[in-house]
């Protein structure tokens, strides 16, 4: 439920306690912003300066993580022994359905010092 309170000043014949419209301008895009502990059915990773954004999501059994390579260069998101994505190209995308509840740190093959994890509830 929504209260709304007046802020005064507001001569523009608008009803004071309607709240404000949300436009796409006001939505926030900041992952770092992103809940990334309540599980979900799909995330999305963006890998961008040498990065995987956010570094840590939750998803549910049966969820989908896509990682999108906005870098120039080549990546992977690598667990060893449990998903690989193989060689993701700059400007595309690979996704991983998982199965199995359970926590997985991974890699990009190319760059080691990448690293992130997903945990699987």
């Amino acid at each position: 439920m929504f209260v709304g309170t007046s802020c005064g000043g507001d001569d523009d014949g608008d009803s004071a306690g309607d709240p404000p419209a949300v436009t796409e301008a006001s939505v926030a895009t900041d992952m770092s912003t992103m809940d990334t502990t309540t599980p979900v059915m799909e995330a999305a990773i963006e890998i961008a300066d040498f990065a995987f954004g956010p570094t840590d999501v939750t998803v549910a059994v049966g969820g989908t993580v896509t990682w999108t390579n906005t870098d120039d260069q080549a990546h992977t998101a690598t667990s060893s022994g449990n998903f690989d994505t193989g060689s993701i190209a700059a400007g595309a995308s690979a996704s991983v359905t998982f199965d199995e509840p359970g926590t997985f740190t991974y890699i990009c093959s190319f760059h080691p010092f990448m690293t992130a994890t997903i945990t699987v509830v």
